[in-house]
């Protein structure tokens, strides 16, 4: 091993392309390693991309080839960023190969960390077992401006008392990939691709910076719709690009959940989260507010503060914002996003803990709690009532977008 920290990353699709990989970039001795993908020419895609922005040599594994990254001597941690379905079969070959005498750091898993809790703890026994340390790669919490919502209102408003409610919003117009529309691949819909999202950052807003109070979710209610994609035109639409029938298997392309959590006194807090693939507008559109007794605070992410302007006869462009469904009009610039949106942080964290040989701030368990809620609020909107988490058996439990 070298001094510079080698990733590797399993997957060389949009979330690594245009997130991770480019967030090495910022990283000091750190560089992309390797990369394994199902499809080899884009792994050699990406690989080509990072030689030439500065980021890495990395060695290209194609099918079935993840022990064979995981076993190569430049890889110090794997990253893990592959389809939600290959999870469990991913973490298995890794752990297989350390155990056959492969050096790994770390193992850090993309969101969610599987499509159910069965498959979630089955991936949590196995690195557990592997004694590795591990890392949940969830962007929220490591916003900066996030980040310092968070710090700032409960720094200030400690004294008048604790905050009490957060609310969040995710949504954009729709996957990019055909899989995310595939419920038993994905696991869900909008939920468990951006309700999950919204349900992390709202707990890492109520939870004190301090660790001084004992937050425990206590119950769970919650809707699910399929609002848009399942009308005829839109269906078809989807057929064409990725040879969906979305009528036939729909998933949810809105959801609302409400998370009751009781603090260290039994004091009610309160976690309202919305998440769709409706939304149409320049790119992914988000907001976050944290309220409390004479306090409040909010970040929209969608509220660019530098923009352009294209007008129809440049139109049909190349695409530069993230869900971007329009390359005409007014157009936020995303400058150092993967720095905005938390990417950097994330993966700097990650690596400092492989480094120190322990668990990210994040880790595994974070990621097994919000998916817990997940499931919950599938359950609770089929069942039209609370879920009481207290007591709740969500082990063996499989939301409808993803029954077979």
């Amino acid at each position: 091993m070298t001094d510079s920290f080698g990733i590797g990353f399993v997957s060389a699709g949009f979330i690594t392309r245009e997130s991770h990989a480019p967030s090495v970039g910022y990283l000091p001795d750190v560089h992309v390693a390797g990369i394994q993908n199902r499809t080899r020419e884009n792994a050699e895609s990406l690989a080509d991309t990072c030689r030439e922005e500065g980021w890495g040599d990395p060695s290209v594994y194609g099918e079935d080839a993840v022990a064979d990254l995981v076993a190569d001597p430049d890889v110090d941690g794997l990253w893990v960023t592959s389809p939600n379905f290959t999870r469990v079969d991913v973490v298995e070959a890794a752990v297989e190969a350390v155990e056959d005498g492969a050096e790994l750091r770390g193992i850090a898993l993309e969101k969610p960390v599987a499509r159910n809790l069965r498959e979630a703890n089955r991936i949590v026994d196995l690195v557990e077992g592997a004694e590795l340390p591990h890392a949940y790669l969830e962007n929220w919490p490591h916003e900066p401006d996030i980040d310092k919502l968070r710090a700032l209102l409960w720094e200030q408003g400690r004294g008048a008392g604790r905050p009490y409610i957060a609310r969040s919003q995710a949504e954009h117009g729709g996957p990019h990939s055909g899989w995310f529309w595939d419920g038993r691949k994905q696991g869900g819909g909008a939920l468990t691709d951006m309700l999950c999202h919204a349900l992390a950052g709202n707990d890492f807003l109520l939870s004190d910076p301090d660790g001084e109070d004992d937050l425990e979710p206590v119950s769970v209610s919650a809707d699910t719709e399929t609002i848009k994609w399942q009308q005829d035109d839109y269906a078809d639409q989807l057929e064409a690009d990725f040879g969906i029938d979305f009528q036939s298997n729909p998933v949810d392309d809105y959801a609302r959940t409400t998370v009751r959590y009781e603090d260290g006194d039994g004091r009610t807090v309160v976690s309202e989260a919305t998440g769709s693939w409706c939304y149409v507008g320049s790119g992914v559109r988000r907001t976050i507010e944290l309220l409390g007794p004479e306090y409040s605070g909010q970040v929209l992410s969608d509220d660019e503060s530098s923009s352009v302007f294209f007008s129809d006869e440049l139109g049909e462009g190349e695409g530069w914002a993230e869900k971007q469904t329009a390359t005409s009009g007014r157009m936020p610039i995303a400058a150092a996003d993967v720095v905005k949106s938390g990417f950097v942080a994330e993966n700097r964290d990650a690596v400092a803990a492989f480094r120190a040989g322990e668990n990210a701030r994040l880790d595994l368990s974070d990621g097994v709690r919000i998916l817990r809620l997940c499931m919950a609020a599938y359950k609770a909107a089929e069942d039209g009532a609370d879920v009481d988490l207290r007591d709740a058996d969500l082990e063996g439990y499989t939301p409808p977008p993803a029954r077979e």
